[in-house]
């Protein structure tokens, strides 16, 4: 009987049209999916089902429903941010191929009707979706002003400096099939993807580029996505995109491993940001220099939890990666922390833990910024106090027209005292302005 007690997933997207980020601040453009790159995430899909939902292999959680998705026993979270619709589609398409359509899918009601889902029963498993307005985990690296200095820092390096130096030749090659682009280390990746999306999708493009220049081109943009998205130690801020990701790792662990949890397969389909991250944090990349680099379309990595065999029955991890569907390797075990075997889970939460973002406010702290909560607290607050100082202004006016009526009218109203033979009481009663000779 197989030892795995649940698995993480963490997927890349797959492939889409050109997609622009500003070099300084990593602020994204919009894109779109193409039927290439959700046919990818569904053979992704089908791979995983085939490792841990099928009977017989070595990493099948046999406690698991494989069938029919138990969306209990189940958890998915896309990315909606920056290539958001793209995430979102990768998303459903792996989910299509890790539950596929069965005819199991049905329902008896109680005049005895059957109804099978539609399309053969399809099964609709729950996403959630996580866009940075309100959750950070899964894009922590834009509108954050000290990962936009430690870009800026970067670009300054002499290592920067150097690579560029050295590239410069390509560059002043490269300007014929960027129409335009800055041929820059700086904007590397924006040249690599447009190359990399051109070369797949036009064909014109395709016979004219020359063979070298988008291994070139990847090459440079392998260097800058590092240089950008690591960090010299755990926790620092070039890990942010990372540092997020540990946290929602964590957690999961931690429910897989509660037996009174029903969690057993974690789903989590983003962009390639945070692997560069989690491979520097985990210090893999120290045995594995190779994943210093972009993960290609439809990468994925698989955290497994696995009992321990007799006598240490502990819970250990196990990491394995697979560099997209058409990798020729199949997934590759890697060992995190130094370690030559599967990692005790305790001693990764232990070591991993502090490095991790747990919240909007510690990404905030972090970042130098609000975060979103505190800044619509203040947007609230700020919007309540134009409001009550308006109605002041309202009211004031309304108190000054009313005290101008009342002084008019008063200077209408004269008074006179009835004469000293008059035998009715005193009183005052109100005349004309034309009688004021009468006044006492």
């Amino acid at each position: 009987m197989s030892s795995v007690l649940g698995v993480i997933v963490i997927a890349r997207n797959g492939d889409r049209r050109a997609f622009h980020q500003d070099p300084q601040t990593y602020a994204p453009s919009l894109t779109e999916s193409t039927a290439h790159g959700v046919a990818d995430l569904h053979l992704l899909g089908e791979q995983l089902r085939a490792a841990y939902l099928t009977p017989g292999s070595a990493s099948f959680i046999s406690s698991i429903s494989g069938d029919i998705a138990d969306t209990q026993q189940i958890k998915v979270r896309a990315k909606a941010g920056g290539e958001g619709a793209v995430v979102f589609d990768s998303a459903i398409a792996l989910l299509q191929g890790l539950f596929p359509p069965n005819l199991r899918n049905k329902i008896t009601l109680a005049n005895q009707t059957v109804v099978m889902a539609p399309l053969d029963g399809y099964q609709y498993v729950p996403m959630e979706t996580v866009e940075p307005g309100n959750d950070r985990s899964m894009e922590s690296w834009t509108d954050c002003p000290a990962f936009q200095k430690h870009i800026a820092s970067f670009h300054g390096s002499d290592a920067f400096k150097a690579k560029a130096k050295e590239a410069s030749s390509f560059f002043k090659d490269a300007q014929d099939y960027v129409f335009g682009r800055p041929t820059t280390l700086e904007n590397i990746w924006n040249i690599h993807d447009f190359m990399n999306t051109q070369l797949t999708y036009n064909q014109t493009y395709a016979y004219r580029l020359p063979p070298s220049y988008i291994d070139q081109a990847r090459a440079l943009a392998d260097f800058h996505e590092d240089g950008v998205f690591s960090d010299a130690e755990a926790n620092g801020i070039g890990n942010i995109a990372g540092r997020t990701l540990l946290h929602i790792i964590l957690t999961s662990l931690e429910r897989i491993a509660f037996n009174d949890d029903p969690l057993q397969l974690m789903v989590v389909q983003t962009s390639y940001q945070p692997f560069i991250s989690l491979f520097h944090q985990t210090e893999i990349v120290k045995d594995h220099p190779e994943l210093k680099a972009i993960p290609n379309f439809g990468a994925a990595l698989a955290i497994e939890l696995r009992r321990g065999s007799p006598p240490d029955m502990r819970d250990f991890l196990r990491f394995k990666f697979k560099n997209g569907t058409a990798d020729p390797q199949d997934w590759r075990l890697l060992h995190a922390f130094g370690h030559t075997a599967d990692i005790p889970l305790t001693e990764f939460i232990y070591r991993a833990e502090g490095a991790a973002i747990t919240s909007n406010k510690q990404w905030a702290q972090v970042c130098g910024g609000r975060s979103e909560v505190a800044t619509s607290t203040l947007q609230a607050a700020g919007k309540a106090s134009v409001q009550l100082a308006l109605a002041s202004m309202v009211l004031f006016g309304l108190f000054f027209i009313a005290s101008l009526l009342r002084a008019r009218w008063a200077r209408t109203r004269q008074y006179v005292r009835l004469p000293d033979d008059e035998t009715e009481p005193v009183h005052c009663r109100a005349v004309p302005p034309m009688e004021k000779r009468r006044l006492v």
